[in-house]
């Protein structure tokens, strides 16, 4: 089967512009070959809807992607399949970004927070709380100093909770 089964929820770049990777209500994550316009392995693993995806950018071979099922998966392009879970919120991830250099996973939850996750031994390292409600996205500056999530409760918050990097 080349595309997904249901709606779509996700996409990303992987840094070089090579491949791509989207995600969405059937729990699946398809990576795709951009020359080819061809999808190039399916990651199975979410119990639930997977509702982001992001490569990173420190390594072309590494993904993370979120889901209803209330975990981030953490996925190994060479290996074909996840090699660490992360139960990451008691509710739904709505969002998934690595820090520019890899070693930082930033995570929105519909528990109206987000956390700052330290991938060299999977544990969060910040909570920012503080939105009324769900919290559906998250960025992060090049810096990794400035976190911006946006929410349901119709704000946008800045957060400068310290450089993580």
């Amino acid at each position: 089967q080349e595309g997904h089964a249901r709606s779509l929820y996700g996409i990303a770049f992987q840094a070089d512009g090579a491949l791509a990777a989207t995600c969405g209500l059937d729990a699946v994550c398809r990576v795709w070959d951009l020359r080819t316009g061809r999808a190039i392995m399916a990651l199975q693993g979410h119990v639930k809807q997977v509702l982001s995806v992001d490569f990173c950018p420190a390594t072309a071979t590494k993904l993370a992607t979120g889901s209803d099922d209330n975990t981030i998966r953490l996925w190994d392009l060479r290996k074909r399949k996840a090699f660490y879970t992360i139960p990451a919120h008691p509710r739904l991830v709505s969002a998934v970004k690595y820090s520019d250099c890899g070693d930082f996973l930033f995570s929105s939850s519909y528990d109206k927070t987000c956390k700052v996750w330290n991938l060299r031994n999977h544990t969060p390292v910040r909570t920012l709380a503080g939105h009324d409600d769900k919290v559906m996205a998250v960025d992060v500056d090049s810096s990794g100093a400035r976190i911006l999530t946006a929410s349901y409760d119709r704000t946008v918050k800045l957060w400068a909770p310290g450089q993580v990097r």
